[in-house]
């Protein structure tokens, strides 16, 4: 019996994770092409830098003033990950259907982190292919420390879109709408944390710890979806 049921469960999470697949397909689909855009207006522009000054002032500008060539790339992994969140739980909340969901004969940690992990690889495919474009882009123009200075400042962005996914994520699951507000000025401290303007590459300096205050928003998604599992809000 203790078989049977482990294979059901295991069937239905997998049940799960397609569900998600076929929710956020087009629309991730859709954020793809809009990050490719962007990803081709920061080459356009990086291109027009060296049409509209020698190349030697644009190396300086970029390698010892601190000129960043890409500051267009900033916010857009912040509103990838917002809209993202979005996508994946709005019609989950509007119709309660995550709270049938959760009372799945699967446990209740493994569903959420089931969505969460479904919605932080969407997003992670989208970032993959930014800081590629990005890479690309930079070494076609620049020496190799430029590139590695463009990563980490664009790493901290990054990490900013994912926390907004979390964040949102934390939001949209929690049925007191005090505590909502509360996650999400939380939420929205974190994505500041990565957003603060510090000279290029700064972030390295960090390492690892860079990936601490997200990986911490992870877990705290579980309490406000136990929450909207057992209690109805009126």
């Amino acid at each position: 019996m203790r078989l049977s049921v482990t294979r059901e469960g295991i069937d239905m999470f997998r049940s799960i994770l397609f569900k998600e697949y076929l929710k956020i397909r087009l629309p991730w689909l859709t954020l793809l092409i809009l990050n490719g855009g962007l990803m081709a207006y920061v080459a356009i522009a990086t291109r027009h830098l060296f049409v509209m000054d020698h190349a030697e002032m644009v190396w300086y500008q970029v390698l010892h003033l601190g000129r960043i060539h890409y500051s267009h790339l900033k916010y857009a992994p912040v509103v990838t990950g917002l809209l993202l969140s979005c996508i994946q739980y709005l019609p989950e909340m509007t119709s309660e259907r995550l709270r049938l969901t959760l009372h799945l004969p699967v446990s209740p940690n493994r569903l959420i982190i089931a969505h969460i992990m479904v919605g932080l690889t969407a997003f992670g495919l989208i970032l993959f292919v930014d800081l590629t474009a990005l890479t690309l882009i930079t070494s076609w123009y620049f020496p190799f420390e430029a590139v590695t200075t463009a990563l980490w400042t664009a790493l901290p962005w990054a990490m900013a879109g994912a926390a907004a996914y979390l964040g949102a994520t934390l939001g949209l699951l929690e049925p007191n709408y005090r505590l909502k507000l509360f996650n999400l000025a939380i939420a929205a401290g974190v994505v500041g944390l990565y957003l603060y303007p510090l000279s290029p590459g700064a972030y390295r300096l960090l390492g690892f710890k860079l990936t601490v205050p997200v990986l911490l928003l992870i877990p705290a998604v579980l309490l406000p979806a136990y929450r909207f599992r057992y209690r109805r809000v009126s």
